[in-house]
């Protein structure tokens, strides 16, 4: 029987080690979505129109309707920056091609604490994927929850969030490629 040269299990060992860490990476973002997608019936992915009318007949907003409506700068997406009641203090609603993308939460501090929604929403989806002292992380494949102090919930689409994460980047390069090239004339 034929010995393996010792640098040949070592390589066999590392490739090893490498897929186990890339698995092990991969087991923290769930395969199958559990998140839940917004607040209420606010839900990513949901029309401009149709959150327009939920917010209107949802109690925790005070939605006033085009006052409320700005574009967002750069991508001329729609924004919905709106005043809560109860226990929301402002809802900011972000969206893309039409679609709700990002919901930012700002809730009452008078009225609740960052520890008890942290509690809540690690009873509901487990450990965070990430957590230090300004925020904590849940994410599937779908959609990504940060709660951040003070008290923000944000909920994310993260197949828009990488589309438009893509188009800066090479808005970026763009960028820097003309800049070049316009150092260059000196």
């Amino acid at each position: 029987m034929r010995r393996f040269p010792r640098s040949a299990f070592l390589i066999v060992l590392v490739a090893l080690w490498s897929v186990s860490e890339e698995s092990a990476a991969q087991d923290l973002v769930p395969a199958e979505p559990f998140l839940q997608r917004g607040f209420r019936e606010l839900q990513l992915g949901t029309p401009y129109l149709t959150v327009q009318t939920a917010l209107e007949a949802d109690f925790y907003f005070n939605y006033r309707g085009e006052p409320d409506v700005s574009l967002a700068p750069g991508n001329g997406g729609e924004v919905i920056d709106t005043d809560g009641r109860g226990y929301v203090s402002r809802g900011l609603f972000q969206f893309q091609d039409g679609a709700l993308y990002i919901i930012a939460l700002y809730l009452d501090r008078q009225r609740l604490d960052y520890f008890q929604l942290y509690n809540r929403l690690q009873d509901r989806y487990g450990p965070p994927l990430d957590l230090n002292p300004q925020r904590a992380v849940w994410q599937d494949r779908l959609t990504r929850i940060e709660l951040e102090r003070p008290l923000t919930v944000r909920y994310l689409d993260l197949e828009t969030f990488e589309v438009r994460r893509r188009e800066r980047r090479a808005l970026e390069a763009i960028e820097d490629m003309t800049r070049e090239q316009f150092l260059e004339e000196f």
